[in-house]
């Protein structure tokens, strides 16, 4: 099996570790006598831990080598989940509440580092050429976790209750022990020794790299910051049902899906700073559109159309936006390890996933809360517009200059295939003019000497 598959399902089933949590815990947790507040600090506590353990995972793949840490991550990712269904039998309010934000923390961490080293070891193990394609894949792979987590759960409640859905994907994820053998065999540490760990801090002193870091944070908040009040607000306008809502969360993932088939031409063509920039721009709109706001109808259709346009534009904000990290890390040291810059890229980006998703709902919940959630989108969506503008303005001649790099390659590869086009009519068995049938005089073409002449029969 092709070592990106491999990164693939083990980003997959991560993805289903994530979101499983999130459609079961607050029934369990009004049972057991815990508010809506401390239900949402323990689920927003995952992001904050693998917000914590981010910075120091290129460290830690130092000190313990990545297939280690891919053991370790994946073997307690596993069985943090099967805990999840086992907690479900402790009666004590603070012994529950304890032993969640324990087992969550360490589940947070594992999954930060699998994320940081999935993203990582598939830039250095991906050809040059396909590492926009891998990433995306990884996109995909992701998607589909956290896409199929709920309806997962939802199948095995249905069976057994609470606890077996969190038994039955534990379970499952410790496939993901095997698939890190898998990727054992390949290249995955650096040549030699690395003297002294590169201060994963000091590149985020540099202004493109913070930049960079700020469009996926706006990115991720474009699509987190909905999540407390979006079920109340289409119940309460639309007149939808729970169920029905929650399928408005895929619409997002699907979208995103989608473009990042088209991902590649858009980068090859406009460069990777100003399809970011088109991706901010999309998102912008697309909050916008969520409420709807006026003049906007409010009509579903357009609901359905800005979770579109921000999952659409979710996919060229974060897969150009890790590629331009790890070149500028490059290029701020050049004496850092390939695989240690993309160690530290895939870290930093895992980071500004975390801080997004962690900083999203609070921002959302908040300003819904006091002023209501048309304002709360119209909010988001002037953040968003707002640093697309400052995104333009920052690197626009970086944007100018790769435009005008496509422009010249595409020219010169025009100019190659008229060259090419006049040394075949000046062929000397060709004339202008001529129709040539290549079927039906393919039995006139030989070859005398190793040089090609063309013949026709008389009635050509």
């Amino acid at each position: 099996m092709n070592i990106s598959h491999i990164l693939f399902l083990m980003n997959m089933f991560s993805g289903m570790g994530y979101s499983i949590l999130s459609p079961l815990f607050p029934s369990l947790g009004t049972r057991k006598g815990l508010s809506e507040a401390l239900i949402g600090w323990v689920i927003s506590l995952f992001a904050f831990a693998s917000t914590s353990i981010t910075p120091f995972t290129p460290l830690l793949c130092r000190k313990f080598t990545r297939i280690k840490l891919l053991y370790f991550s994946t073997f307690f990712e596993a069985t943090c989940t099967i805990i999840y269904g086992i907690l479900s039998y402790i009666n004590s309010f603070y012994a529950l509440l304890i032993s969640m934000f324990i087992i969550r923390t360490l589940h947070g961490c594992c999954s930060g580092i699998i994320g940081t080293l999935v993203y990582s070891l598939t830039q250095a193990l991906a050809k040059p050429s396909e590492v926009t394609i891998a990433l995306g894949n990884l996109e995909i792979g992701w998607c589909i976790g956290i896409t199929s987590g709920p309806i997962f759960a939802s199948i095995f409640y249905n069976l057994g209750g609470y606890p077996l859905p969190f038994l039955v994907l534990g379970i499952l994820l410790y496939t993901s022990i095997l698939l890190a053998k898998i990727v054992a065999n390949e290249k995955t540490e650096s040549e030699g020794q690395v003297k002294s760990d590169p201060p994963f801090l000091k590149f985020l002193t540099y202004g493109e790299v913070v930049v960079v870091l700020g469009a996926l944070v706006v990115g991720m908040i474009s699509e987190s910051f909905f999540y407390p009040c979006l079920t109340n607000h289409l119940e309460k306008y639309f007149g939808l049902s729970v169920s029905i809502s929650s399928l408005f969360f895929i619409i997002i993932a699907i979208s995103y899906t989608i473009v990042l088939y088209f991902l590649e031409a858009s980068t090859e063509r406009f460069g990777l700073y100003a399809t970011s920039y088109i991706g901010l721009i999309m998102a912008s709109i697309g909050v916008l559109m969520i409420y709807p706001y006026p003049p906007i109808p409010k009509k579903i259709f357009f609901v359905v159309m800005g979770f579109t346009m921000i999952g659409g534009g979710g996919a060229p904000i974060f897969i150009p936006g890790l590629v331009a990290l790890t070149k500028n890390i490059k290029k701020i040291d050049p004496s850092v390890d390939d695989l240690v810059a993309n160690d530290i890229s895939s870290a930093i980006n895992n980071l500004t996933f975390a801080i997004g998703d962690f900083c999203g709902p609070i921002i959302g919940g908040f300003l819904s809360t006091h002023f209501g959630f048309k304002h709360s989108c119209l909010f988001v969506s002037i953040m968003v517009a707002c640093y697309s503008v400052f995104f333009l303005i920052y690197f626009h001649k970086k944007i100018y200059f790769d435009i005008k790099k496509m422009k010249e390659k595409e020219l010169t590869e025009d100019i190659n295939d008229k060259s090419d086009e006049k040394e075949l009519i000046n062929h000397p068995g060709l004339y202008k003019g001529d129709i040539i049938n290549n079927n039906e005089n393919e039995d006139n073409i030989k070859n005398f000497e190793g040089t090609e002449y063309l013949k026709f029969d008389d009635k050509n």
